[in-house]
């Protein structure tokens, strides 16, 4: 999850991500799921919104970075490597910036990558618009919330599936 911070949340048109970023937390915590949080220099541009962080997995991780793409920052692909995951989801703020930035380093290192569209915004549609058109010309995947945890369940008679169908509802 890429900056979904205070004062950049406050800069978008209107908010219609972060309400989903807390079921996506929800449903990580649920499925037991790794989550790392970016912040981008949070001493300016304020924290993670407190909803998400009363909704993160305890065992979140929350890492502070300048560097607009969070793999330039020192410690981050150690901590990914250490999750022995392939597949990544990606969602944040702004689009055509961090979360482009992030994804593209990301598919570069050979993860499978798919942002969230519907947890992911920038200020500007025309902006959103380019990072999500760019994100796909490197072989980005497109979901959206709803998807992503179906995929995740597989199948109706997985264990949480009531809990993870109920956060959707």
């Amino acid at each position: 999850m890429v900056d979904i911070q205070e004062k950049l949340v406050n800069m978008l048109e209107n908010d219609c991500i972060s309400d989903k970023a807390v079921k996506l937390l929800k449903a990580a915590r649920v499925l037991e799921v790794p989550v790392v949080i970016t912040e981008q220099y949070p001493k300016g541009l304020g924290a993670t919104l407190e909803k998400l962080k009363r909704q993160a997995p305890e065992q979140a991780f929350f890492f502070e970075k300048t560097s607009f793409s969070a793999m330039g920052e020192e410690g981050f692909k150690e901590l990914l490597t250490a999750y022995k995951r392939e597949k990544i989801l990606i969602c944040g703020i702004e689009t055509h910036v961090c979360v482009y930035q992030t994804a593209a380093e990301l598919v570069s290192e050979g993860y499978d990558v798919e942002v969230i569209k519907d947890i992911t915004d920038s200020r500007r549609k025309s902006e959103f618009n380019t990072g999500l058109n760019k994100m796909k010309q490197l072989g980005i995947k497109v979901t959206s919330l709803e998807i992503a945890l179906f995929e995740l369940l597989k199948s109706s008679t997985h264990p949480k599936f009531k809990e993870i169908q109920g956060l959707i509802k």
